[in-house]
């Protein structure tokens, strides 16, 4: 009797997973056709993509909240992910450039927003930085870092370990719709 609740249980999860790939499928064909049927769609989309950044949090929510994780498990990889309980701790902030520099009181730098990794590599006059972008637009740039085991398109969460500041100083620039935000809203 057991076994067959087993049996049921497993079978309920592969279904589940085969159905959440192929919604997926249908998702991703329909946008396709789309954009290969009607010009005007294909224009939408590539001013999205290319002159916009394009909104990958939100379609993210979005996607979990309306059918859930792709995955049958979740949570597979947080024993990896170290978490810290402190707030970013600074000794002093200054304007610098579009953002802030902070400069801490240790190099340990923890992710500040839930959000998907959107874009690694130098900025001009911020050196390597990591942008992520939250469900509500805000994209949060942290800069003058080194980072390991961060992919782009990663989702993280709030208080995850991002990296260690490069001589404890470390850049933040919040932005949100094109508009730069104050630090005082985030930290």
């Amino acid at each position: 009797m057991a076994r067959k609740c087993e049996e049921k249980k497993e079978n309920k999860i592969v279904k589940n997973y085969l159905i959440k790939i192929l919604i997926s499928l249908i998702l991703f064909l329909s946008f396709l056709i789309g954009i290969k049927k009607s010009d005007q769609f294909k224009k939408d989309i590539y001013a999205s993509v290319y002159n916009k950044s394009m909104f990958f949090a939100g379609i993210n929510k979005w996607y979990n909240e309306t059918f859930g994780s792709i995955l049958p498990v979740s949570n597979v990889f947080e024993s990896d992910v170290m978490v810290f309980d402190d707030k970013l701790s600074y000794k002093s902030i200054n304007k610098y450039k579009d953002g802030y520099l902070l400069e801490l009181n240790n190099s340990v730098v923890p992710f500040i927003k839930d959000g998907i990794v959107v874009y690694i590599g130098n900025k001009e006059g911020y050196g390597k930085t990591i942008v992520v972008q939250s469900d509500d637009k805000t994209e949060i740039w942290y800069s003058n870092i080194n980072y390991n085991n961060i992919d782009i398109y990663d989702y993280v969460k709030k208080n995850d370990y991002v990296g260690e500041a490069i001589d404890n100083n470390l850049i933040l620039v919040f932005q949100r719709n094109g508009d730069y935000l104050d630090y005082k809203e985030f930290i």
